[in-house]
């Protein structure tokens, strides 16, 4: 009974550190800009660009992705209709809009039951798409920082640089590694993705994906702009992807992770801080509650078309 009280209480607290981060970060950051600056910032921003701009780009992302996805889980066998995927990709929403892994961990499941084959072969590809997600975004990150006029290009450049060495060399030893052993990865269930993947397909997969970045890159541009928070469109392209990358740490669909990285990165003036930290809270808002709703029209509308029936 001590043991499974012991499992119990640990798991419990894994689940909550997402939203203590998400908490602590975001109590932080309104500290910091100060709750009535945070009201007037609200107050001022104009909702009629702001609103139907994130509708778009919720739901730009979620036809895209799904264009993203088709490709990853396409094989020699088989290519998933896009409208399989669509269902897929929406009704993963309902935890992904929560929890990032959850949500990708969904889609390996219904992938895995759709293509009848195991759960971490289905899970692999989404560890092969977290992988070219970071070369673009760092990628991304590296031109932007170097084309771009800011304090904080310099810090960008080095953390970019970095993290595509460390990219890189993954990849270095995919290729060197011995036939024989690269045959023994393959037949794993984790490394089966290895043998109906190639160069041609990364390429293709990395500009699907920076396609899906630049839709979010877009949107902050915009968002800022209509803030009034004047950056140069390099300095959108420098910052933004790592705000991206930010927002895989543990927290609640990135709430209190994305304000802190944009406030950090972006470097903006005393008073524009109160308007960066608000169009950061109306994206996250917007991406919660879109996703929710796809997630459940997902869920419910089959079942409505079935009883209709």
């Amino acid at each position: 009974m001590t043991a499974s009280f012991w499992r119990a209480s640990s798991r419990r607290f894994r689940n909550a550190i997402p939203v203590l981060i998400s908490a602590g970060l975001i109590s932080w950051v309104v500290y910091q800009v100060s709750p009535s600056e945070l009201r007037d910032a609200f107050l001022s921003l104009d909702w009629s660009v702001l609103v139907p701009a994130t509708l778009v780009m919720v739901g730009s992302l979620y036809l895209w992705d799904t264009v993203c996805l088709q490709a990853l889980f396409t094989t020699p066998l088989s290519i998933p209709p896009y409208g399989r995927m669509l269902r897929v990709r929406g009704t993963a929403y309902l935890v992904g809009v929560l929890n990032y892994e959850l949500g990708q961990g969904m889609v390996a499941w219904a992938m895995a039951r759709y293509q009848a084959t195991s759960f971490l072969a289905a899970l692999s590809r989404s560890v092969v798409l977290a992988y070219h997600d970071l070369v673009v975004l760092f990628g991304l990150g590296l031109l932007g920082s170097m084309l771009a006029n800011h304090p904080r290009a310099i810090f960008v450049q080095w953390f970019c640089s970095i993290g595509l060495a460390g990219l890189g060399a993954i990849a270095l030893v995919l290729v060197l590694l011995p036939p024989s052993q690269k045959g023994r990865i393959k037949q794993t269930r984790f490394g089966a993705w290895l043998d109906d993947w190639s160069w041609g397909r990364s390429v293709r997969l990395a500009l699907l994906r920076g396609v899906y970045f630049a839709i979010l890159m877009i949107y902050a541009g915009v968002g800022l702009e209509v803030c009034g928070v004047d950056v140069d469109l390099m300095v959108v392209v420098s910052t933004i992807p790592l705000v991206l990358v930010a927002d895989a740490l543990p927290s609640v669909s990135g709430l209190g992770v994305r304000e802190k990285a944009l406030l950090t990165l972006l470097h903006p003036s005393a008073e524009l801080q109160a308007a960066v930290v608000a169009l950061s809270l109306i994206w996250t808002t917007g991406m919660v509650v879109g996703r929710a709703l796809i997630g459940l029209g997902n869920l419910w509308l089959p079942r409505l078309w079935e009883k209709a029936a």
